[in-house]
This record gives structure tokens, sequence and C-alpha cells, in this order.
């Protein structure tokens, strides 16, 4: 699988196995977006938002 990277901020995200299971996480669940920034060392919810924006659908389709 081609690794993708979101840029979010001043930070850089590789899309990988353990990022996957938490958007994951995020979709089947009742995981707020401030619980997915601390998840993902981000700077709030804000942050995860454009994360979680930027994602490729295929990506969540095939992973929710």
């Amino acid at each position: 699988m081609e690794k993708y990277r979101i840029k979010v901020g001043n930070k850089e995200i590789e899309i990988n196995d353990e990022v996957l299971e938490k958007i994951k996480k995020y979709a089947n669940t009742e995981m707020t977006l401030d619980e997915l920034a601390k998840e993902l060392s981000l700077d709030g919810w804000e942050e995860a938002y454009e994360f979680i924006k930027d994602i490729p659908a295929w990506l969540l389709r095939s992973y929710s």
C-alpha cells in the first residue's frame, strides 16, 4: 500500500496501520474530535477536523 501523508497545521501525519485503527475507532464509536486530536497528538478539535476532512474517502469507507 502506498503511504499517504496528510499535512495538518505544522505537522505531517503518515497514514499507517496505527493511524487507520484510530480513524476506524473515531468512525465507529462516539469518539469526539477532541479525543481524536489527543490520540493523534494534534492541537485541538480544529486540527482533527482538518485531518478527517483531508483523508481520502476510500480510506474511510474501507476502514469503517
